[in-house]
């Protein structure tokens, strides 16, 4: 066994974990429909939140690919937006566990912006993870400012930090209107990103 295949049993099972949550709460709110309204925003995030937890296996398989040494500082970010992506699977769906909810909406105003809150982190966490990456990889030795300019300059950092605007507007503006419109742009540049740009199957890329 590999330093690579052990150190991602943990990782495949903290993801596994929370695709498991996610497609568990979403036919949990199918089959109690009855009792508590559906409302397709709650849906739209936990399948934005199921495309991150798929394409971070691509994530996990690049780094292997590109042999990066796992050291702390190299695991412990990968490790904890594992765990990030697992709470946010299991808080933007109220599943059968929260049998006090009234409707779906209700729920996601009390406990789906956490989700989306962690999902924000999640971005920070994944630009650092860039930057990381990018310096140990290219074996660069400039400025602290020559390395913030150029981090940012990434095509991959220049999408979280969209995501992380669009995310703000979701979180931050109580007009509707608004918060469909930064859903559709989140989701369309998430698209975008997984298609063209971040890690992906057979191609070797950045997060």
């Amino acid at each position: 066994m590999t330093e690579f295949e052990l150190l991602a049993i943990p990782l495949s099972l903290v993801l596994g974990l929370g695709i498991t949550n996610i497609l568990r709460d979403v036919s949990d709110a199918v089959r109690d429909r009855d009792r508590v309204p559906l409302h397709w925003l709650p849906f739209v995030w936990a399948f934005i939140i199921f495309l991150f937890s798929v394409q971070y296996f691509f994530v996990l398989w690049d780094y292997y690919a590109e042999g990066m040494v796992w050291t702390w500082p190299i695991f412990g970010p990968v490790l904890l937006n594992c765990v990030i992506l697992y709470l946010s699977a299991g808080l933007i769906l109220p599943g059968r566990r929260n049998s006090d909810c009234a409707s779906l909406m209700e729920d996601f105003e009390k406990h789906g912006r956490l989700a989306l809150k962690t999902l924000g982190l999640y971005l920070l966490v994944a630009v650092f993870m860039n930057t990381l990456g990018w310096l140990l990889m290219d074996q660069v030795h400039v400025s602290a400012g020559e390395v913030l300019f150029w981090s940012i300059m990434q095509a991959p950092n220049i999408i979280c930090f969209i995501l992380i605007a669009a995310l703000s507007i979701v979180l931050f503006n109580g007009h509707y209107r608004w918060r469909i419109l930064a859903t559709a742009l989140f989701i369309a540049i998430q698209l975008f990103g997984m298609m063209f740009v971040w890690s992906q199957p057979g191609n070797m890329a950045g997060l």
